[in-house]
């Protein structure tokens, strides 16, 4: 048990930590490279198109962070102005060092008298510059550059500048994140796997003290039961049968089957080394179904059973005829009167189902999700007239997941029905 807490808590404390800091690594670089992006463009709103250049006053000192007095110096651009017909008439590359003309044949190239743009580069530069976004980023040869146009009389000027060590400083910052947040969920895994046996040893202490509890209370109950027991058959041999020993009786009848019920359950969640084995599910359901079916017609309740034949599951025997039984009791007991009960088991793929359903016209609003707690009863008086302890279904519980399997229980125009998969 202490092995599977410490597993189970560390996944999910593991989980947990692993999807916060997801989180917090995509937002802290989309934020980052937004700002990136802003600073860049922040320039770029200073461009004068009149003039053909980068012009920032005083003013603009402090209106952003990254805007300086050496800020004029610190960008490099150029300029291309475009007809309405998309051909070039004129370019400005005096503030930029890294492109000379040739380099200039990646924006157009020279026929003649007028600069025309590659077959390539056109596309480019149809959607980037002359489409309907009026700024925005290229990439060439590994290169980044921010441009931003503005019609002036009969052409449009576009300013092209280059931002590409800003963006390298935001895709370095991304990968460094990245690196760290490796290396800090690997440390939260060996710390959580060196401390997950502290987080969880007083919850295994104290389900221990629990199923002890329960083992040496039934044990120290049966006696006072056996002799109230004793004492109330004596009684009713020396003054006869009466309402008070019959009221007795069956209060320690009741008290036995409680007692035995709790050291099942007990028993049941210590057995952590069970050896599952093939079982035939099918021949353990109709052993179980005709007992039932005696049982179901005496109490006036239409039973009906479909059980499919060859169906064999990885269990064990006693449990999986437990399993039928505490089910099918269960849908004995919660019928209504003059109600149906159903069994259907069936392959389903390489699963097996096993579906046990009464009528319950009470069963509107009920919360399903507790049927599986210990001790739950949906008379939460306990003044039903309907026997039960609310430990049957827990134990069907425990047993499904032995199995490792899967059980869940719905309701639908009057009918409750419980599935198992195994």
């Amino acid at each position: 048990m202490l092995n599977k807490l410490k597993i189970k808590f560390t996944v999910i404390a593991f989980g947990s930590m692993f999807s916060v800091l997801i989180i917090v690594l995509i937002l802290v670089n989309v934020f980052s490279y937004k700002n990136v992006l802003e600073e860049v463009f922040a320039i770029l709103d200073y461009y004068d198109f009149e003039q053909g250049s980068l012009v920032i006053d005083e003013q603009a000192y402090g209106s952003h962070r990254s805007i300086t007095p050496e800020s004029v110096f610190e960008y490099r651009y150029f300029t291309i102005d475009i007809n309405d017909d998309g051909t070039i008439i004129d370019y400005n590359h005096e503030h930029i060092a890294a492109i000379d003309d040739d380099d200039l044949s990646f924006f157009f190239e020279v026929t003649s008298d007028k600069y025309h743009y590659p077959f390539s580069i056109r596309h480019i530069i149809n959607n980037f510059i002359i489409g309907d976004q009026n700024k925005g980023i290229i990439y060439y040869n590994g290169l980044s550059y921010a441009y931003k146009r503005k019609a002036m009389n009969g052409f449009t000027r576009v300013a092209i500048m280059d931002c590409t060590s800003r963006l390298v400083s935001a895709r370095s910052y991304t990968t460094f994140s990245l690196y760290i947040g490796f290396l800090c969920m690997l440390i939260m895994l060996l710390l959580l796997s060196i401390f997950s046996r502290k987080a969880v040893e007083p919850i295994v202490k104290n389900i221990t003290a629990q199923k002890q509890f329960i083992t040496n209370a039934s044990h120290e109950l049966k006696t006072p039961l056996a002799v109230i027991a004793a004492n109330t058959e004596v009684l009713e041999m020396m003054n006869g049968k009466n309402e008070w020993t019959e009221s007795t009786t069956k209060q320690i009848n009741r008290m036995s089957d409680l007692i035995s019920q709790l050291v099942v359950l007990s028993k049941l969640e210590e057995r952590s080394d069970l050896v599952l084995s093939e079982v035939d599910f099918s021949k353990e359901a109709n052993e179980v179904a005709a007992s039932f079916k005696t049982i179901a017609d005496t109490a006036e309740k239409n039973f009906t059973a479909e059980i499919e034949e060859g169906v064999v599951v990885n269990a064990d025997q006693k449990g999986i005829h437990e399993l039928i039984n505490i089910l099918l009791d269960n849908a004995v007991k919660y019928c209504d009167e003059g109600g149906d009960i159903g069994m259907k088991l069936y392959k389903k793929g390489k699963m097996a189902h096993l579906e046990v359903s009464n009528s319950y016209k009470d069963g509107e609003g009920v919360d399903y999700r507790r049927f599986f707690d210990r001790f739950y009863r949906e008379d939460e008086s306990h003044n039903s007239e309907k026997k039960g302890y609310g430990i049957g279904l827990s134990m069907a519980d425990s047993l499904v997941r032995m199995f490792k399997g899967k059980i869940n229980v719905g309701y639908k125009k009057g009918i409750i029905t419980f599935t198992v998969i195994l």
